[in-house]
């Protein structure tokens, strides 16, 4: 009970620092005319901020040196170093835009720098009858699944809500399985829900929008390609292992992100277009252009991602990976065609 106390104190805590930071930080932006500009592309039509990236890492920073003063939480040394280079790599892009190639390298770095930490994807558990990996094809696969995983969310980012709804389901669920696995890492996920929650209310205010920025997104991604390092080494130990498939499990996790990127990179290479331009062929723009508001969009698409990673919790003991797979894919295409084409 005292240990439910506590998590409640620093989510309360943290809420509040975050809705204040926010405020803050988005002040100093619009006072020194940091906003973001309003063109054909833009969901806005008033002055907006890229701060809120910026706001949630300075909330979590605070609450998580808190946390680890008092020994209540512990960090991996490589994945903060990481999760931190990246993180100045998204500030800097908010302010100066740096290009795709310079970008991506550093991405490289810093998946490089994860890969440091006791954990990888050194064995695919079973899929394609594939279980431990050499040591080069555990980096590839490592530095691959960041890369992804970072460019996914900040790929989504599109829409008021969208990438935060989408994070805080991925940090619920997986904040579960670490309470049981890793309780010294706990803190972390209501500190991170907490931090999420305070900038929410400024993303969907109309005057005083604040945007995650590339400093959000990266730094929101990063973190969750630690976690699914964790969740795909053989080493680390999970209650889900009799309820589903690690690698099943990290897909849905993210399914969102990961099937509306695919998608997008395969219309702009079907349309002779660099993979990486950006434009509105994603599927939470074809919603707002259907009429739905911000919130709406974003809430749909949360609920039919969370409607089918639980439904492959209840189905994998009956019908298996492949199954799930079949059963997921069924899903995607009924959805697509009722909400988005």
């Amino acid at each position: 009970m005292s240990e439910l106390y506590l998590y409640l104190a620093f989510f309360i805590t943290t809420l509040a620092v975050s809705f204040y930071l926010n405020s803050y930080i988005n002040k100093l932006f619009i006072g020194n005319k940091l906003t973001d500009p309003v063109n054909e592309r833009s969901s806005h039509k008033f002055p907006a901020t890229r701060s809120g990236g910026i706001s949630i890492f300075f909330t979590i920073c605070l609450a998580c040196a808190f946390g680890i003063s008092t020994g209540q939480l512990t960090i991996p040394l490589y994945a903060l170093l990481s999760v931190f280079f990246l993180t100045l790599t998204g500030f800097a892009d908010d302010l100066i835009e740096i290009r795709y190639r310079e970008k991506l390298f550093l991405q490289l770095f810093a998946a490089v720098l994860m890969f440091q930490t006791e954990y990888s994807i050194n064995s695919f558990h079973g899929v394609f009858n594939i279980y431990e990996l050499p040591y080069w094809l555990e980096l590839t696969c490592s530095v691959f699944v960041f890369v992804v995983v970072v460019n996914a969310l900040n790929l989504i980012d599109g829409l008021d809500g969208m990438a935060s709804f989408l994070s805080m389901k991925f940090f619920l669920v997986t904040g579960g399985i670490i309470l049981v696995s890793r309780p010294e890492w706990f803190l972390f996920f209501p500190i991170i829900i907490s931090a999420l929650l305070g900038f929410l209310w400024f993303n969907f205010n109309r005057n005083q929008k604040v945007f995650l920025g590339d400093t959000g997104s990266l730094f929101l991604g990063s973190i969750m390609a630690f976690v699914l390092f964790y969740i795909l080494d053989s080493e680390s130990s999970l209650i889900t292992d009799n309820l589903i498939s690690r690698p099943l499990l990290a897909v849905l996790l993210l399914l969102y992100p990961l099937v509306d990127t695919l998608r997008a990179f395969i219309i702009r290479t079907y349309n002779n277009k660099s993979p990486f331009v950006a434009d509105r062929v994603h599927l939470h723009h074809r919603l707002a252009d259907k009429g739905y508001q911000h919130w709406q969009a974003s809430l749909l698409t949360f609920s039919l991602s969370t409607f089918i990673l639980v439904l492959n919790f209840f189905s994998y003991p009956l019908i298996g990976l492949i199954g799930c797979v079949a059963l997921t894919i069924v899903l995607l295409s009924v959805f697509y065609y009722t909400f988005f084409k």
